[in-house]
């Protein structure tokens, strides 16, 4: 049996470069294995236009954020998605940080007292207010993670959509005789009009 005094805490803590390359390794693992190559149809014209899977684009980014940018070949897309993901989460430490700084103090439960935090003097009705107000923040950062996911997969979704969108100038009028069929009663001739674009 332990007694209080032999009791020993461990505390290990990674190592940050070998988490980053492992995190590193894993994302070019998925995308090697989930996010096979693209299509490449020859069009008419002998220019190539490729083809991307909107739902591998999802897939890709549901798995690690960003991942669906670089399959759609739009990496200028990745440091947006992660510096957005990045201050999101700075957002959530800091604020989690201070709630928990006003919540302790608060949990001494003495209204004389005057409390320090941050250089400034706080009253006990201070407290309340303070500690509600990183909670509300908190909770914001942590919704404004959830929405910077969500974009990021949206937004691989749709490049994955209009990539192979034809945007070019070309836009073409027919005008050619149609006979039309009003519901099978009587048949009526006139002109069609086809924009092509």
């Amino acid at each position: 049996m332990l007694t209080g005094s032999q009791i020993q805490i461990i505390h290990y803590q990674f190592p940050k470069k070998k988490v980053l390359f492992a995190l590193i390794t894993v994302q070019f693992y998925l995308f090697i294995n989930f996010c096979p190559a693209q299509e490449t149809n020859v069009l008419s014209d002998s220019t190539d236009q490729r083809k991307f899977n909107p739902r591998t684009a999802i897939i890709c980014s549901m798995l690690v954020p960003g991942l669906g940018q670089v399959y759609n070949q739009k990496y200028w897309k990745v440091p947006l998605i992660y510096g957005a993901g990045i201050a999101m989460v700075y957002a959530f430490n800091y604020n989690q940080s201070k709630y928990t700084e006003f919540r302790k103090a608060l949990a001494e439960d003495d209204p004389q007292k005057i409390y320090i935090i941050d250089g400034y003097q706080r009253t006990y009705d201070q407290l309340k207010i303070g500690r509600d107000w990183y909670r509300r923040y908190r909770d914001l950062s942590l919704l404004g993670i959830a929405i910077v996911y969500f974009l990021n997969v949206v937004d691989a979704m749709v490049d994955a959509y209009f990539t192979g969108f034809d945007v070019s100038d070309d836009l073409s009028l027919k005008i050619e005789p149609a006979v039309v069929d009003n519901f099978g009663l009587t048949a009526s001739v006139g002109l069609k009009f086809t924009i092509g674009f």
